[in-house]
């Protein structure tokens, strides 16, 4: 029960969602991160970045669970799988890219 999901805010609208262990989140100020969205904005406007954990004490899997509902809910920006921008509609059905 050690995992969190997070928020990451550019000018105070959400762009980002994730989840990891506590400490994941901070790759989103690393200029390291797996996103290179999230790396643009860290090296041209860092003052404007937030990050919020927004739950915590969660298993893997509720972690897991809760970060797509939460994607599928705001469709972050920088959230490329998950989204409503991502799905492929095929033969009256809807399934995900990922």
């Amino acid at each position: 029960m050690d995992y969190i999901i997070y928020e990451v805010l550019y000018e105070n609208k959400v762009v980002y969602i994730g989840s990891g262990k506590r400490g994941r989140e901070q790759h989103v100020k690393s200029g390291k991160s797996h996103s290179p969205d999230l790396n643009r904005l860290f090296f041209t406007d860092p003052d404007n970045i937030q990050v919020n954990i927004i739950r915590e004490e969660l298993s893997k899997s509720e972690s897991l669970e809760m970060e797509k509902e939460y994607i599928q809910a705001t469709e972050p920006i920088y959230n490329k799988a998950l989204t409503s921008r991502n799905r492929k509609v095929h033969k009256h059905r809807r399934f995900f890219d990922n």
